[in-house]
């Protein structure tokens, strides 16, 4: 039996995979392969290369939020996009160095959308942090990024819920994690980032409904009035994303049967 682990995006909300991650590891899920768009394609990079929740919670603990939401609302109009996302490559490179998919400890698939042509496309070999910067450029927010002769944006504006990446790898066995299953936010919007992400995912709440039909196990964390940028709500995000998979998965049998141990051999 493969299990596979989808990571839908949610911004400062993508701290609940953590603590999805943590109770899979308490309870020995074996996952075998990962596909992640946006913030849970940095969260599912890191536990692919074989980082625990622990050190994944240290890594969101460490990294200063505040300095870097105020570059990111200090900064001038660029052509394609408030900004760039060079200072995201940099925090990639500190923790995960220059990896290549191939050398993380398991399959991971990133998911983009090449906005010349309107395809989603799965990322899985070749330099990795071009792959997370392309996953993570929100339309609006952070520039383009030009990848293997692609313009790629947020993989959430066309596939926020990665199962279907998964389920073309074959994996029938699938634990999906939807961030924004919940939100339901109405009245004006904070700010600019607010509005254009509160876009995006209103447009990708359909598309999310049906692509979590493809999962064996759905995980939709109540994250209650934790928004979008909220960078302050680490603990109660990751103890969020932990409640909900101890709830979804604790009668789950993940163990392979006797003629599937056969099989494999």
């Amino acid at each position: 039996m493969k299990i596979g682990l989808a990571l839908s995006g949610g911004a400062a909300r993508g701290m609940a995979h953590i603590g999805v991650i943590k109770y899979l590891e308490e309870k020995k899920v074996p996952v075998q392969c990962i596909a992640g768009t946006s913030a849970g394609s940095l969260v599912g990079a890191l536990y692919a290369a074989g980082l625990g929740s622990e050190k994944i919670e240290a890594i969101a603990n460490e990294i200063n939020w505040k300095s870097i939401i105020r570059y990111m609302t200090s900064v001038g109009l660029p052509r394609k996009g408030f900004i760039n996302t060079e200072f995201l490559a940099k925090i990639i490179e500190k923790y995960l160095g220059n990896k290549t998919f191939t050398e993380l400890e398991k399959p991971f698939i990133a998911v983009g959308v090449d906005i010349e042509n309107g395809r989603v496309v799965h990322m899985k070999k070749g330099d990795l942090i071009s792959a997370l910067m392309a996953s993570c450029a929100i339309p609006g927010i952070f520039a383009p990024v030009e990848r293997d002769g692609l313009t790629l944006v947020d993989g959430g504006v066309l596939q926020n819920l990665p199962c279907r990446p998964l389920v073309d790898q074959g994996i029938k066995t699938i634990i999906a994690v939807d961030l924004n299953a919940h939100e339901d936010r109405t009245g004006v919007p904070e700010n600019i980032f607010d509005i254009i992400y509160r876009s995006i995912y209103l447009m990708a709440r359909e598309r999310d409904a049906q692509d979590s039909k493809l999962s064996k196990y759905y995980l939709a964390p109540d994250l209650g009035e934790a928004g979008f940028w909220e960078l302050d709500k680490t603990g109660e995000l990751i103890e969020a994303g932990y409640k909900e998979a101890k709830k979804v998965l604790d009668q789950a049998n993940f163990k392979p049967g006797i003629w599937q141990k056969f099989i494999n051999r």
